[in-house]
């Protein structure tokens, strides 16, 4: 399933998923011929994370970084040439500016968009925040992190995603919680390095709800997403396997790029 689709096809078990992404992964490896000095980028608009801190002023017991930390000490010099190195042979990336807190940091943080810009194509840029400092609005776009831990109010980052997470997404659920006064929304599965199995319901359940327009709908080589409207709002379910990239045998290829704190460059989450 290796473009993108405009409604969701009946899903029977996460086994079908997985099948899927096994395919896409094999179809880009076979069709992604093109070579950096990192390998074969399996996307042409390839994702870049960078991982500007692991300082974060709150513990959520469910975040990824915690789980599988980024390495180094903050070196925002090195990170900022390694991006310039990566947009070099990227140029149509996009970037993910995430931590930690990126707020804690914030006149980094213009410096890494500004290297964006200057550099790339400035195809899209992000920002994932708990809402510590509303100095990060108008550097790019904001995902606005909100949970049972931090729930800062959307009205202070205007035009702002609102993300959260959920261990068990359902239609329901998330009709419910796009009731807050935002118009964009992100739906994420709680994943974990040691998860291998995730429930299927909540995408049979966005494809037959008659109060929702699916967009579209993708499954990639570790990841599925799907975008929809509801009640004039945009929204977006994503899960990503966290599991299946680490055990995925990407042989020379790699499906996103990862910039750490101390600046090191690396692929596939690893």
């Amino acid at each position: 399933m290796s473009c993108k689709m405009n409604s969701i096809p009946f899903i029977r078990s996460y086994d079908d998923i997985r099948k899927e992404m096994e395919a896409d992964l094999q179809y880009r490896l076979k069709h992604r011929t093109d070579k950096t000095s990192l390998g074969r980028p399996l996307y042409y608009r390839i994702n870049i994370q960078m991982i500007t801190t692991e300082e974060c002023p709150f513990s959520c017991p469910f975040c990824l970084e915690r789980q599988n930390p980024m390495s180094g000490n903050n070196d925002f010099i090195a990170q900022i040439e390694s991006l310039r190195r990566v947009l070099e042979e990227h140029p149509n990336a996009r970037l993910t500016i995430t931590g930690g807190e990126p707020g804690l940091y914030p006149d980094h943080i213009a410096d890494v968009v500004n290297t964006f810009k200057q550099h790339g194509n400035n195809v899209f840029c992000t920002i994932n925040t708990s809402g510590f400092n509303t100095d990060l609005n108008g550097l790019a776009k904001i995902n606005l992190s909100r949970n049972e831990y931090v729930h800062e109010d959307p009205a202070k980052f205007p035009g702002c995603t609102v993300q959260t997470i959920m261990e068990v997404p359902t239609v329901e659920a998330i009709k419910k919680y796009m009731k807050l006064d935002a118009k964009n929304y992100s739906f994420r599965f709680l994943s974990g390095l040691e998860k291998k199995d995730y429930p299927v319901d909540v995408w049979n359940g966005l494809q037959n709800d008659s109060e929702i327009d699916v967009h579209t709908f993708r499954i990639g080589d570790f990841f599925t997403y799907a975008t929809f409207d509801y009640m004039g709002k945009h929204a977006r379910v994503t899960l990503g396997d966290m599991w299946q990239q680490q055990h995925n045998d990407y042989g020379d290829g790699y499906s996103n790029i990862i910039i750490h704190p101390d600046g090191r460059i690396s692929t596939n989450w690893r």
